[in-house]
């Protein structure tokens, strides 16, 4: 066996070459990834793996021999891989499975299956604890496919890993760090759901005492915990409330879902330290991660959006 690791900067990314499927499946931890060679040849793998915190871990596999595959998701997690745009498709749990398509594994289900020769996919290490209480035990097992959702994800896990590989490490930006995790985890909980967008917040209101007491809560919980990241699984817990009752709520009360609200007390609070001399010498990037943002093309989009110029132009204006 021969196995070589790429020492990075960054403490929170690992990187591997091996030639030795045994060392490139242990790199799964807790999964009790098992592979068998298939194809004729020498074996080459790249293994890339993103620490997140205990919650979240990206791994980023590639191999260049077809391999039968087996792995169980540990109790707690929620395990979900996805091919990259250039992967050619494979077959799990004897379902095909290609760019369109989502493998979900609740914790202590089994994938089985065969992976093909120059397979690019990133697989993701999710604890359950992300997930709505109404979705925890999320049923989905297998592969599942939503194209429109599965495109999202990869920009979304892409975008992410650019931004805070940029920032250099995510403990640096606990509420941007926060924020990409629940992004992640809510993609995954609608593709295991099923949830469709009439379905899940359709045009039923709440009744008008109850809703305005549960905003108010959740309003005052939402201004107190921005600086150290807000995701909507956390706030139903907070409130002892379902994801689809807080959708509700808000729409009710503010007409508009308790994630665009956070989203536009994140881009005031940036346009305020944009416009504050004390902010002068750092850089958007670093302000706007500061409060939460690391999708840095949606933050430009967004905020144009809002304030009819570009955060660069806020900044020119004042200087």
């Amino acid at each position: 066996m021969v196995t070589q690791a790429v020492v990075t900067p960054r403490p929170w990314i690992s990187e591997g070459r091996f030639q030795d499927i045994d060392a490139q499946a242990a790199q799964y931890e807790g999964y009790g990834q098992q592979y068998q060679q298939i194809s004729r040849g020498p074996f080459e793998g790249l293994f890339n793996t993103f620490h997140f915190g205990p919650d979240l871990v990206i791994n980023f596999e590639r191999a260049n021999r077809d391999l039968a595959a087996t792995a169980a998701t540990p109790a707690g997690r929620y395990g979900a891989c996805f091919l990259t745009e250039s992967s050619p498709p494979c077959a799990l749990n004897a379902t095909g499975f290609a760019q369109e398509h989502v493998v979900l594994t609740p914790e202590h289900k089994c994938v089985e299956g065969k992976t093909a020769a120059g397979v690019s996919m990133y697989c993701m290490d999710v604890s359950s604890s992300l997930f709505p209480e109404d979705g925890y035990n999320m049923g989905a097992v297998g592969v599942l496919s939503d194209p429109v959702r599965m495109r999202e994800l990869r920009e979304v896990v892409r975008s992410g890993l650019v931004a805070f590989t940029t920032l250099e490490s995510p403990a640096d930006y606990p509420a941007a760090a926060y924020a990409f995790k629940a992004s992640v985890a809510d993609i995954l909980w609608q593709i295991a759901t099923r949830t469709k967008e009439g379905y899940m917040f359709g045009a039923g209101r709440c009744s008008t005492s109850r809703a305005v007491q549960v905003f108010r809560r959740a309003r005052d919980y939402i201004h107190h915990h921005l600086p150290d990241g807000i995701s909507v699984v956390t706030l139903c817990r907070h409130l002892g409330v379902s994801r689809r009752s807080l959708e509700c709520v808000f729409r009710s009360v503010i007409d508009m879902g308790p994630g665009s609200y956070v989203r536009m007390l994140q881009l005031n609070r940036i346009r305020r330290d944009l416009m504050s001399d004390a902010d002068a010498t750092l850089s958007i990037g670093v302000i706007a991660a500061r409060h939460g943002i690391w999708h840095w093309s949606r933050f430009s989009r967004y905020y144009r959006q809002l304030f009819g110029e570009l955060p660069s132009e806020t900044r020119l204006r004042l200087r």
